[in-house]
């Protein structure tokens, strides 16, 4: 991992389009979904031929530490690297199921291998019962961020290129989030980035994040974007 100021455990939501993986490149029987934009803010189509944001749908109640414990096991089994997040998945049907968030895989033939070590670790993986095909979703992940600092109130993402956070004074709901958001956008100077919310706990405070993930992203460009969200904030909050 690369070297990094602030490490910090919270949680980041965002809205996506999820679809089913082809069964033939899966353990039999199961659920993986696949974001095929996952940054649709900034993408409309699909970027390459690897796999980008997998979400292997598990059975069950789970909670984050156990689950990491059990992610720590299987990253000492493999012989790749992959990335994996706690996630809990909601559909606009209101069901929700719980999920291991994938990426930096290098083959979708790798999925296979890393669901029978998963397994391997006593995780459960849901069966396939529904075609689901870039049916929206709702997103909840719970992690680590390893950030820099990047200037006032502007944060860097030590673990992904091109991610960037800066820090809202308060929290805002889903919709608010959204329509604040859009109302960035039309700001021509500031097209062709995606937003999420974010958070995390410090010193007995949650602090509040919007991530922004831009190509070629910089101080001075995600600072125009922050001002801009703070000139309109109060506008949505009302």
């Amino acid at each position: 991992m690369k070297s990094y100021t602030y490490e910090r455990f919270g949680g980041l939501i965002k809205d996506e389009p999820l679809s089913c993986i082809d069964h033939s490149l899966l353990m039999p029987e199961t659920c993986v979904l696949e974001s095929v934009a996952p940054f649709s803010g900034y993408y409309n189509e699909q970027l390459g031929q690897k796999p980008l944001y997998l979400y292997l749908m598990l059975e069950g109640n789970y909670t984050f530490w156990p689950v990491q414990f059990l992610l720590e096991k299987a990253r000492s089994k493999a012989g790749f690297h992959f990335d994996a997040t706690f996630t809990e998945v909601t559909f606009t049907d209101h069901t929700h199921c719980f999920a291991i968030r994938i990426r930096d895989l290098d083959t979708y033939q790798q999925i296979a291998e890393l669901q029978e070590i998963l397994k391997s670790t006593g995780l459960n993986f849901k069966k396939k019962t529904r075609k689901i095909d870039q049916v929206p979703a709702s997103i909840r992940l719970e992690k680590f961020f390893y950030l820099d600092d990047w200037g006032e109130d502007l944060l860097l993402d030590k673990q992904q290129d091109h991610h960037g956070y800066f820090r809202l004074p308060f929290s805002l709901d889903k919709n608010q989030f959204f329509n604040l958001t859009e109302e960035v956008k039309f700001d021509t100077n500031l097209l062709y980035f995606d937003a999420a919310f974010a958070y995390y706990q410090q010193d007995e405070q949650i602090h509040y994040l919007v991530r922004i993930y831009k190509e070629g992203l910089t101080p001075v460009k995600l600072d125009a974007i922050r001002k801009r969200y703070l000139m309109l904030l109060n506008r949505f909050t009302r």
